[in-house]
């Protein structure tokens, strides 16, 4: 029984330091911002920081044996503008934080393995290249990777098509055969072959821009503290009191002159100070002051 409760104390003691160092972690992420009054209440304001990663994608496709993005293209003028509104966007928003941008180049299976790879990597290239051009970002932030399609992606399509003896052509794509093979092959069947062309092969020629960034947020906190009323000051009595006539005989004496200056006049007031608290009338007692009459 005294192992348990002392592995049950042990237990209870890591979850409150686990606790204490997890809020201490959030408290040290906020950052101020501003604080102000409303009426009885501060406000502060702060940025917490946020590093949940979050990712868009965006797809610009090439013209066959291209590497320059046409922006005439299906679709590449809707994905370039929202390329563009990402950025300006980004210029603005300093809670919103880019942690990495990638592209990666592809290119369809038609054609050579040499060629189409060497096709893949200028595409990723050539669209980099752009991004640093256009929105002033350096070309080491960004990674490059290309990637040619393999025939077996267009398995899915073939068996959701129309074909005839579509079975056999999914045998031929994922045969594992070389590439060139297969494609020759495919060449042979001229109905497969011309909606390959037409409406699978173009979609695999493109580039991805992925962009990976953070957005913190920011968050307000307000807190009850009343205005403090202030004391009032009441003149109860107030005169002044004016020196004697100086000598003539000494007006040219510097010192004498100092001293007239200093005594030129004096002032008085007896107060009562009052403090408004809870609609009751508090007397504090009374003051005196003087001062010199300017």
């Amino acid at each position: 029984m005294k192992g348990q409760s002392t592995l049950r104390a042990t237990m209870l003691l890591w979850a409150m330091l686990a606790l204490i160092t997890s809020a201490t972690a959030q408290h040290s992420k906020r950052e101020l911002v501003r604080q102000w009054r409303e009426g009885d209440y501060v406000v502060t304001q702060y940025v917490v920081a946020d590093n949940t990663q979050h990712k868009s994608d965006y797809e610009i496709h090439y013209a066959i044996n291209s590497s320059t993005a046409s922006p005439e293209m299906e679709q590449n003028g809707t994905e370039l503008a929202r390329l563009d509104n990402f950025f300006d966007e980004l210029k603005q928003d300093t809670l919103r934080h880019v942690t990495s941008i990638a592209i990666t180049g592809y290119a369809s299976p038609d054609g050579t393995t040499a060629y189409n790879t060497e096709l893949a990597r200028k595409r990723a290239q050539q669209l980099s290249t752009w991004l640093c051009k256009r929105y002033g970002i350096k070309g080491t932030d960004i990674t490059i990777t290309s990637h040619v399609v393999p025939w077996s992606a267009t398995t899915e399509a073939i068996e959701h098509s129309s074909l005839k003896d579509s079975d056999k052509l999914v045998k031929l794509v994922n045969s594992g055969q070389a590439p060139m093979v297969i494609d020759n092959e495919l060449k042979g069947e001229a109905n497969a072959w011309a909606w390959l062309k037409s409406d699978i092969l173009p979609d695999m020629r493109r580039a991805v821009v992925t962009v990976a960034y953070t957005e913190d947020r920011m968050e307000s906190n307000r807190e009850y503290s009343p205005h403090q009323q202030p004391k009032e000051v009441v003149i109860i009595e107030e005169w002044s009191e004016t020196p004697k006539h100086e000598d003539k005989h000494h007006k040219h004496d510097k010192h004498h002159k100092e001293h007239k200056e200093h005594k030129r006049g004096k002032h008085h007031r007896n107060v009562v100070v009052l403090d408004q608290w809870e609609g009751v009338v508090i007397d504090l007692g009374g003051a005196t002051e003087g001062y010199s009459a300017q």
